[in-house]
């Protein structure tokens, strides 16, 4: 039986919460493979902010809730000619004519009511909605309403516009020129009503949570829970395997901030190498995992394998443009891959590189589809290149190493290497590389 999501994601969301919070870790190659145009991990905790239960509750009574709004009064006294829309004050009018002409009869003083909007208290309600209504329309939550994780999901986003865009209360609230400090929030936060006091305690805490500066336990519940929602499965088995072998190699060591290129997700140093890990990418820009006509030219025709393997490329294209009206990949390119994660590995001093590590991640208990990982393994070693185009595994003086991390397969020898290649699986918990 497959170990389930749950587990995975317990058994590495302590360490994935230290690694983010100190910028050693970068995921968002992962919410890349989940294919829901969420673009970094900030995308993702604003979700995992409006799942929360306490918002979405809160959300869902505030069409009833809004009838607390309270706003603050003044009494003004003016002298009018034109249409009263307050009350009369005849003392002040008699007083008034006689200082002007007292044949005037059409001169009054009026004492007018006005109601005042911009209260700290409907401040703060108006931006914690200005932030609710930012995530859904930037994020554009609509598409998620088809997900179970995303209940009650069309009420809570036909909420949110229509009190945004919609209500006459909130147009007359005035964000422009206001700040908002930590002190008002907290100060609101105390509010009898809870229709404020509840508006400041979630701003606060949206504010903690996408700063990443929530609770240990908030951001571990952000993993088990929210993460674990949205994340297929393949993606979930190969983030728990990149914080396993972080923290099989970087516990002692210095890690470095990742820069986000070429999706370098983490980087660790000994006493002698710096260590690169890519996910879902073919390393840095001295490496290449491609074969072209151009290198089997000489044998088209010639050799019955080769020949047949350029006539699959070929229609392969013809059927792909049939299919969707739109040409497929380069007729030159015979083979094309990448990794589920690369790690290089280069001398401090002198940035040579000295040891490539490629790793294929299958989330499978079934053999024959380890198997096919293994040979996708073996493609990957023997077919990288450098830019130039020089063949590396065998041909170089560079060591190359294959790792191949699998579920409950059972192994007689879970990680011991053969032919530079070790298999893992999920009992393995020594990842040395």
């Amino acid at each position: 039986m497959k170990t389930k999501k749950e587990i995975l994601i317990k058994e590495i969301s302590g360490d994935l919460v230290n690694y983010l919070k100190l910028g050693y870790l970068s995921i968002n190659s992962f919410l890349d493979k989940i294919n829901l145009e969420i673009e970094n991990i900030e995308d993702l905790l604003k979700i995992h902010f409006l799942l929360l239960e306490d918002v979405r509750n809160y959300i869902l009574a505030l069409p009833n809730l809004l009838r607390r709004l309270r706003v603050s009064t003044n009494l003004e006294e003016e002298i009018t000619n034109e249409k009263l829309n307050g009350s009369i004050n005849w003392q002040n009018t008699l007083k008034e004519r006689l200082k002007r002409n007292y044949k005037d009869k059409t001169l009054f003083s009026q004492t007018k009511r006005n109601r005042y909007y911009n209260t700290k208290e409907n401040i703060v309600l108006k931006k914690f909605i200005e932030v609710l209504y930012e995530i859904i329309v930037n994020l554009k939550t609509e598409r998620f309403v088809k997900y179970d994780w995303f209940k009650n999901g069309s009420a809570i986003n036909n909420i949110i516009r229509h009190i945004y865009e919609k209500n006459v209360y909130m147009t007359r609230i005035n964000l422009d020129y206001a700040r908002i400090s930590d002190r008002m929030i907290e100060d609101v936060a105390r509010n009898r009503n809870v229709l404020y006091r509840n508006a400041a305690k979630f701003l606060r805490e949206y504010y903690k949570i996408i700063n990443l500066n929530a609770d240990y336990d908030e951001i571990k519940k952000f993993f088990e829970n929210t993460f674990i929602e949205i994340a297929d499965e393949d993606t979930l088995f190969e983030l728990y395997w990149i914080v396993k072998i972080l923290k099989s190699n970087a516990k002692n060591y210095k890690m470095y901030l990742v820069d986000g290129k070429n999706n370098k997700i983490a980087s660790f140093e000994d006493e002698k190498d710096t260590y690169s890990i890519y996910h879902n990418s073919t390393g840095s820009s001295d490496l290449t995992f491609k074969v072209e006509k151009e290198e089997i030219e000489d044998l088209i025709g010639k050799n019955e394998y080769i020949t047949r393997l350029v006539d699959i490329s070929k229609d392969f294209s013809v059927i792909f443009e049939g299919l969707f009206n739109r040409q497929s990949f380069d007729l030159n390119l015979i083979w094309s891959g990448r990794p589920d994660f690369l790690i290089e590995v280069r001398d401090k001093e002198t940035k040579i590189l000295k040891r490539i590590i490629l790793g294929e991640v299958k989330y499978t208990i079934d053999y024959n589809y380890m198997l096919e990982g293994l040979r996708q393994l073996l493609e990957y070693m023997y077919f990288m290149k450098y830019k130039n185009k020089e063949y590396i595994y065998k041909n170089q003086n560079l060591e190359i190493k294959g790792m191949l991390f699998v579920d409950n397969v059972p192994l007689e020898h879970s990680g011991s290497e053969i032919k530079s290649v070790r298999v893992f699986n999920i009992k393995c918990n020594e990842l040395k590389i």
